[in-house]
């Protein structure tokens, strides 16, 4: 009887042992599943981190190809910098660093790309990236024999034109030329923007819409800042003009050579952001001063060589506050003969590209210098805003394509 009657507690406690062993090693299971999923979700985003790095690369050297014999040299520089010292990956913990980003051109979307110096054609217009990662060690994925995973994400991007931009507040007449393609202007042109000039005058343009009987602050932040946006490049659209010279606007224009006026606008390199060099041209260099120019932004990032009563240049304010083609910017180009627009407002033409050739006090004329349509690639400006497509007028806007 009594080993009948122990038979059923040995078979609880067998049970018991079976089912703690059957919990253990589904456990062990769903540890293992557990752990899968956070090395696979980590891989997802040091992915995710590392794209962002490709893509940023991607547009910021895309942004430097200009026709010019060094624009991929540039790119890859500007595309490195970007992606590699101002993107972070691992949880945001570390920089991708520049050793890891990798930036190549082609003169076509579908074509051979190469890098700066081994290849890519000066007249390259699609820059794409590789930015890798390799051996990322996993937590849980070692103890199915893999170790470390190699990580690469890839980006291309171009250019094309816009549909709306970001835009200074500022526009120039139509020339006397016969190119309509160019606006009646040459390549290398100077165009005074005064106002008792012919051939265009100093028009503060009120780029977002015709009213121009509000404050000048908006115009001014505009110079301090990365201009209006949201503003549309459609042609024939009306927008309100100023002309003359605004002698209050004069602070904005100057802040971008790297000039602050002493004690009076308050403006300082860190709100108001200079060009990458102030090296100025009055009376600009025969054949154009946008070589110079390029010439002088890297690696010599020289200010201003000149002068100017009650502003001054911070030291070193290039190097430490600069940003790329500050003073490359792109502008619209009116109709000042035309009244279709009625009175204080003209129809746009479309969008040109122009070099601010010099800072400025209140008896000089602003003075750029005609780098040519918006939408050509060589004319060097690109600037931020929504691509509008082949029919688009609007300055290029650089484009993820890849």
């Amino acid at each position: 009887m009594t080993d009948r009657a122990s038979a059923p507690v040995r078979r609880a406690h067998q049970q018991r042992g079976v089912f703690a062993v059957a919990t253990a090693l589904a456990m062990v299971v769903m540890l293992g599943f557990v752990g899968l999923a956070i090395d696979a979700s980590r891989l997802e985003l040091v992915q995710a981190e590392l794209q962002n790095a490709a893509d940023a690369c991607a547009l910021a050297a895309v942004l430097e190809l200009n026709g010019l014999s060094d624009a991929p040299s540039r790119g890859a520089l500007a595309g490195q910098f970007v992606g590699g010292a101002r993107n972070r990956r691992n949880f945001q913990a570390d920089l991708v660093g520049t050793s890891q980003v990798s930036p190549t051109f082609s003169t076509t979307l579908g074509g051979s790309y190469q890098p700066a110096g081994g290849g890519a054609a000066a007249t390259s217009r699609f820059a794409r990236c590789a930015v890798t990662q390799p051996s990322l060690r996993h937590f849980f994925m070692g103890l199915l024999g893999i170790g470390a995973s190699n990580l690469v994400a890839t980006a291309t991007a171009t250019v094309m034109p816009s549909q709306s931009v970001c835009a200074i507040p500022m526009a120039m007449c139509q020339g006397a030329g016969a190119n309509a393609q160019t606006f009646g202007y040459t390549v290398g042109d100077k165009i005074t923007l005064g106002a008792t000039q012919s051939s265009g005058f100093f028009t503060w343009a009120n780029v977002l819409g015709t009213d121009t009987s509000g404050a000048l602050a908006a115009y001014g932040e505009a110079f301090i800042g990365f201009g209006n946006c949201a503003v549309p490049t459609a042609a024939n659209r009306c927008i309100g003009i100023k002309t003359g010279v605004v002698t209050t606007l004069e602070d904005g224009w100057n802040s971008r050579f790297g000039v602050y006026k002493q004690g009076g606008s308050g403006l300082n390199p860190a709100v108001a952001i200079p060009d990458l060099t102030g090296y100025g041209y009055r009376p600009p260099p025969v054949g154009g001063a946008y070589s110079d120019y390029m010439q002088n932004r890297a690696p010599s990032r020289q200010p201003f060589q000149g002068h100017i009563s009650s502003y001054t240049t911070p030291a070193n304010v290039h190097t430490q506050y600069g940003a790329s083609s500050r003073r490359l910017v792109s502008m619209p180009v009116v109709a000042c003969s035309s009244s279709a627009c009625g009175t204080g407002a003209k129809p746009i033409l479309g969008w040109a590209c122009a070099l601010m050739l010099s800072p400025k006090t209140s008896p000089e004329n602003a003075e750029v210098e005609f780098r040519g349509n918006a939408v050509d690639p060589l004319s060097g400006c690109r600037t931020a805003g929504l691509p509008g497509g082949t029919d688009a007028i609007g300055p290029l806007v650089p484009v993820l394509v890849q």
